[in-house]
């Protein structure tokens, strides 16, 4: 299955990760599921062909493949890859602002595959709605 990584565009096609050429937003043709617009997310190229992502407002995705010189080949289906944010990789003080200190280190631990207390895990496991909502980072473990 073809993937495209959520935040960055990076798409996995037959097992390599090709970064985006552009992320322009261009009608592209109608869904074939649901008869929507169906709009580019980015274009990606290898060696013999330009490659689409695209996805129609109701949420269906496409990889559509075309030769160098811009002829259809054919579409395929694609699958968006939630990207895993590292709490790590988050500034301490947007995490302050929504977790106690000790959800913080538990919530680090249990990525990081070390013991933690569960219940403080429970605990920010509710916040994460509100963490998102305000920094529009997606946690998830």
């Amino acid at each position: 299955m073809n993937q495209i990584e959520e935040n960055s565009l990076v798409l996995i096609f037959k097992g390599q990760r090709l970064e985006p050429v552009s992320r322009e937003k261009n009608m592209v043709g109608f869904c074939s599921r649901c008869e929507a617009d169906l709009y580019s997310i980015a274009y990606h190229n290898t060696d013999d062909r330009w490659l689409v992502s695209a996805g129609c407002n109701n949420g269906h995705l496409f990889l559509l493949q075309y030769d160098r010189q811009w002829r259809w080949l054919q579409d395929g289906d694609l699958e968006m890859k939630k990207e895993v944010v590292r709490i790590c990789d988050i500034a301490r003080e947007k995490l302050e602002a929504v977790f106690t200190a000790a959800e913080i280190r538990d919530l680090a631990a249990c990525q990081e595959g070390q013991p933690y207390t569960r219940q403080n895990l429970y605990r920010a496991r509710a916040k994460y709605e509100k963490f998102e909502r305000l920094f529009g980072i997606k946690i998830d473990l």
